[in-house]
Parts: structure tokens; C-alpha cells; sequence
């Protein structure tokens, strides 16, 4: 097939069986996308029912020990040197930790951050403090 060189060259059919055997493969690869995205997202929300559930149980077992030391300092608070007032006190810090045992029972993580949410809305300027003072304290921690 000889072409004359003045004609203009005409890529039409050229780029035509390029594009036909380009696209021949393209519903394979995006089946072999979409089978891959399917696997990883299985697997990431296998990662996060494992991840909630230790979460949910070490709350538990948060719950449970915030108990046993309420518990051990109401037992312990009469014999606390200091008078009537102090005693009162240790029985209202007690008492303030069986409190908080009873939150992390009755609260899933999704409540917990709302209400975390709703106290700095509150309290702007206070957990702005807060968060600068337990940033500082974990990082003066990890030296």
C-alpha cells in the first residue's frame, strides 16, 4: 500500500485499531478494581468490629476497676486522718468514680465523643486549657 506523501495523513484508522484493542481490556481491569475494593473494604470493616469490640471490653474492664477502687476507698474512708470534713470528701471522690464507672457502663464511644463535644461548645475557652495541658503532659511523658 503506497501512499502519496503530498495527501494529508490520515490517522482515523490508526488511531481507531488502537483505541479497539486499548478498550479490549478495560472491563477486565475494572472488574479486577472493583473485586479488590470490595475485598479491602470486607476487610476493613472486619478491622473495625475487632477494633470496637476490644475497645468496647477494655471499657468494661475501666468500668470494673473504677468500681473496685470506689469501693475500697468508701471501706477505707473512716479510718482517713483529718477529721469529719475529710472523710466526707474521700466519700464524695468515691462516689464521684462510681459515677463515672455507671457513664462508662451506660455509654458506647459514639456518645461519649458528643457529649466530649458538647462540653467544648460549652466551654471553649477551658478545653482549649485542658488540651494544651494533656498535650503538654503526654508529650513531657514520651521523653
Amino acid at each position: 500500500m503506497s501512499r502519496d506523501p503530498m495527501q494529508p495523513f490520515d490517522d482515523r484508522e490508526f488511531t481507531e485499531t488502537k483505541t479497539q484493542s486499548e478498550n479490549a481490556g478495560i472491563p477486565d481491569v475494572k472488574d479486577r478494581i472493583s473485586d479488590m475494593a470490595s475485598k479491602v473494604s470486607d476487610k476493613a470493616g472486619d478491622f473495625v468490629d475487632t477494633v470496637s469490640e476490644k475497645l468496647g471490653q477494655q471499657r468494661g474492664n475501666a468500668a470494673e476497676g473504677l468500681d473496685r477502687v470506689a469501693s475500697t476507698i468508701h471501706d477505707r474512708a473512716e479510718g482517713v486522718p483529718g477529721g469529719p470534713k475529710v472523710v466526707k470528701m474521700t466519700h464524695s471522690i468515691a462516689d464521684g468514680m462510681q459515677s463515672t464507672a455507671s457513664y462508662l457502663r451506660d455509654h458506647d464511644f459514639t456518645k461519649m465523643g458528643k457529649d466530649v463535644m458538647d462540653v467544648c461548645r460549652r466551654y471553649p475557652t477551658q478545653s482549649v486549657v485542658a488540651a494544651l495541658a494533656v498535650g503538654f503532659l503526654i508529650g513531657r511523658s514520651r521523653r
